[in-house]
């Protein structure tokens, strides 16, 4: 506990699902979780359970589908917290609908919120990241990151962009002290598509089908405490990294 006092941690999609997970694990690690999301009210859910058990997080509903919005959104980042620490983009949509349905509209926002969002954010926190001498940068993607699938011709081809896109950045920021690495969850977690609200009305059977991804969260804040002089450039399954963290120990990678 505490490993992430004093960093400031921001996460997008952080109102449901793996974003919420990791902004709860990450607050109890002592971090400033800045949590961005579409959905005000999950936000609110959210800063309650953090604040509750004593962490500090502050809120921001934001559609990353516009520069615009991203804009905004960082230059009162920056104005109250001088920059991050560590950039956790993990908002995406998913919507499992065939290249012959799929709207132009629709197949160009899902690009915009998965892979050109976070090709903005990292833009616009890497001057704070520069200042201070190190950061930390992690994409998370999926198995359509590597593996095509019917249905999902927009999402693979937005999360296959992100994993280049990222492994690229990497080679290029190591020497400036900064990290960039891809997560993919490690087990079945609610549907990113799916509200808490909804998922609370799904019958026990099947939600229990599904592990709360605070579980994941020891991988997330491993890979914040990393910057270019440790890992970096790697794809990481996020739970199979918990494990290992919470196994072997915190410093792991240094006896490799």
């Amino acid at each position: 506990m505490g490993r992430l006092t004093g960093q400031t941690v921001l996460i997008t999609g952080a109102g449901r699902g793996l974003g919420d997970g990791v902004a709860r694990g990450l607050a109890g690690h002592g971090a400033t979780i800045i949590a961005v999301s579409r959905t005000t009210s999950e936000l609110d859910s959210l800063a309650a359970t953090v604040r509750d058990a004593g962490g500090t997080i502050e809120t921001f509903p934001v559609d990353i589908g516009h520069a615009s919005a991203i804009d905004e959104l960082l230059q009162t980042v920056i104005s109250r917290y001088g920059g991050v620490d560590t950039l956790i983009n993990n908002a995406a949509i998913l919507r499992n609908t065939s290249f012959s349905d799929i709207s132009a509209d629709e197949f160009d926002e899902t690009i915009e919120v998965n892979l050109l969002a976070p090709v903005r954010l990292i833009r616009g926190v890497l001057p704070g990241m520069r200042r201070k001498g190190r950061g930390s940068i992690i994409n998370v993607s999926s198995r359509a990151g590597v593996y095509p699938f019917a249905g999902e011709t927009d999402y693979c081809a937005a999360k296959y962009g992100l994993e280049g896109f990222s492994f690229s950045l990497a080679l290029e920021l190591q020497s400036e002290n900064i990290s960039v690495n891809v997560v993919t969850p490690g087990f079945s977690i609610k549907p990113t598509s799916v509200t808490i609200a909804e998922f609370e009305k799904w019958d026990p059977e099947r939600r229990a089908r599904y592990r709360d991804p605070i579980d994941m969260a020891d991988g997330f804040a491993f890979l914040a405490l990393q910057d270019g002089s440790g890992i970096t450039g790697q794809r990481f399954n996020a739970y199979e990294l918990s494990e290992k963290v919470r196994n072997v120990g915190w410093d792991w990678n240094q006896q490799v």
